[in-house]
């Protein structure tokens, strides 16, 4: 096996390139065969300064305060932008009480860049003296997918001794709605290196290589401490529903009072958050490493010393993944009427998110692609409301629209793809506008829009099933007036009659493992809630919602938010009406298309 390490050229200061801390310590995780470790720009060594207050340009190339979304942590944690602060070489997470209050002010931030695997990432780190957790996670947009690397409990107050001398190196796998969480709980998940070490008393080496989607190895001071692997382990209960730990993730660093603790008393005295030797997190770097084919080249990274010049408006990209935050648009506006108690023409900046957005706000944005070709393009959002959602995509002289779902909360977000790509002939910048249309008139919070490059290779394969072709079909609920079939109504190859709770099952043949787009088309006049439910071997993997098409007879494609994993062999698809209006869609064929990321 080859652990050859590709040492990239670091951004230049002067006349030289300044060394990296971790120079030196060798990645102890196997890349494969033939393969190489190359560093990834989000690899951070803090040797810069960034107050506590306002921060520095250097800090924000990477990172952002906070959390990937405007929630503000578990229990008593209220996360604040300034009990974080880079100074002496090091990431400094501070805690401290909130005034007037029993809530615990803490540091926390998030990467700007989202990552995915094949990925090895490490953190040199000393936890604080506290009850509460120290942290260095990844997370993804939709709260569904979770890697802990650092998780730990470093107080030596009396009785949490067995904390002390425990890392968690766990995972969790999450349903949002109704809200289910998996993670491990064999022995393995607590860390004792048997030598009856407490890991705040000094700085450690913790790292995962999170090699595919069912595959996590955590290391300890360099060596291999715990492996986490199948199906078993990583989703035992099917809520990934076939795809395991697969989503694009933030990587975040930060403390938490989680209500696990607080709940049973333990929680930190005013006393010891007011103890600078105790009260703070110490992250001296955190690395981040692709394997890639030797000889494959490099990419820019390296010490974070100096850094590129500019700010974050061309968005960030990882592997075949470029992302903008929907805050970091350079202008905003409406078209048409204003809306009751929307007081900001266009979207509002909330942190990198934004919110108050009603039908017809718009942003105007940048996006530096890396490369010509095709892009898939995927919105991220929340909304409660049950009215018609969408978004409109103007890119290089394209008009792109989809519709989008009631994601349960202002603060849940949910990734939705577009049903077409963009293309773009050349590597470069490229402006294009995001705006909310739907006749709802209060839409979605929006997070993120993600470009991803879609391979030039042809799909493996493409499955088609006409609606009409079910094997069976019935419907959840009562019935609706006038609808006289109990389930969907075969009309030529396409079925109509389709009311909320009708749904119908499908055998779904596949001869060739892979991950797969599915697409709905379907036609509806309707204007409120309308959607289609789907579900692989009796496990939901996603909802797709439907706009307004103009009639019962022009279709539209609508895509699920995520692709599927699915194996070769015989499947059962099923398609359920889930929206609340009455009356759903009529429907023309759902279509399995082989992922091109």
């Amino acid at each position: 096996m080859n652990r050859l390490l590709i040492t990239l050229l670091a951004p230049l200061l002067g006349t030289g390139a300044t060394a990296a801390d971790w120079d030196g310590t060798p990645v102890p995780a196997d890349p494969g065969e033939g393969n190489v470790w190359e560093l990834h720009p989000l690899s951070d060594d803090f040797n810069y300064e960034a107050p506590a207050a306002g921060k520095s340009t250097a800090f924000y190339e990477r990172w952002k305060e906070g959390f990937i979304n405007p929630w503000t942590g578990p229990g008593l944690t209220e996360w604040h932008p300034e009990y974080s602060l880079v100074s002496n070489g090091r990431l400094q997470i501070k805690s401290g009480r909130k005034p007037g209050t029993n809530q615990v002010y803490l540091g926390s931030i998030t990467s700007k860049t989202t990552l995915t695997y094949p990925l090895y990432m490490e953190a040199r780190a000393k936890l604080s003296n506290m009850v509460l957790a120290s942290d260095f996670w990844l997370l993804s947009a939709d709260s569904t997918e979770e890697i802990d690397v650092i998780e730990a409990y470093g107080s030596d107050r009396p009785g949490q001794e067995w904390f002390a001398e425990r890392l968690h190196l766990s995972h969790h796998v999450f349903i949002r709605e109704p809200f289910q969480d998996y993670q491990p709980t064999d022995a393995g998940t607590w860390y004792a290196d048997g030598k009856g070490t407490h890991w705040a008393d000094g700085y450690h080496r913790v790292g995962v290589y999170w090699r595919d989607p069912w595959h996590l190895e955590y290391y300890v001071d360099g060596q291999l401490v715990r492996t986490a692997s199948g199906s078993e382990i990583i989703d035992p209960n099917g809520f990934t529903s076939g795809t395991g730990l697969s989503k694009p993730m933030h990587a975040i660093i930060n403390m938490e009072d989680q209500s696990w603790r607080s709940d049973d008393g333990i929680t930190p005295t005013d006393a010891e958050l007011a103890d600078p030797n105790r009260n703070t997190y110490n992250v001296d770097w955190v690395r981040f490493y692709k394997p890639v084919a030797t000889g494959g080249g490099s990419s820019s990274g390296g010490s974070s010393s100096g850094g590129s010049s500019g700010g974050s408006s061309g968005g960030s990209t990882d592997g075949d993944v470029t992302t903008v935050e929907l805050g970091d648009f350079y202008s905003t506006g409406k078209d048409g009427a204003s809306v009751s108690g929307d007081t900001v023409p266009g979207f509002n900046r909330n942190g990198s998110n934004i919110n108050y957005n009603t039908s017809g706000d718009w942003g105007d944005y940048t996006v530096t692609l890396p490369e010509a070709g095709d892009y898939r393009v995927e919105l991220v959002t929340a909304s409660p409301m049950t009215g018609e959602l969408g978004a409109e995509l103007q890119f290089n002289g394209s008009t792109l629209v989809s519709a989008l779902g009631n994601t349960g909360g202002w603060e849940s977000y949910q990734a939705t793809q577009f049903a077409q790509t963009v293309s773009v002939s050349a590597a470069g910048d490229y402006g294009f506008r995001v705006k909310s249309i739907g006749t709802s008139a209060w839409q979605w919070n929006g997070d993120a829009i993600r470009f991803v490059k879609q391979s030039s290779q042809p799909p493996a394969e493409s499955i088609t099933l006409e609606l009409s072709d079910f094997v069976t079909t019935g419907k959840v609920g009562a019935a609706v007036a006038g609808d006289t079939v109990m389930g969907f109504n075969p009309n030529g190859s396409n079925i109509n009659y389709n009311t909320s709770g009708d749904w119908a099952e499908y055998q779904l043949d596949v001869t060739t493992t892979g991950s797969y787009v599915i697409t709905l088309a379907t036609a509806t006049p309707i204007s409120g809630d309308v959607n289609a439910q789907v579900s692989i071997n009796g496990q939901t993997v996603g909802t797709i919602a439907i706009s307004n098409t103009g009639d019962w007879e022009s279709y539209v494609d609508f895509v699920l938010p995520s692709p599927v994993t699915l194996s070769a062999g015989t499947h059962t698809l099923r398609v359920q009406s889930s929206g609340n209006s009455a009356w759903q869609w009529n429907g023309d064929k759902v279509t399995l298309t082989a992922d091109l990321q």
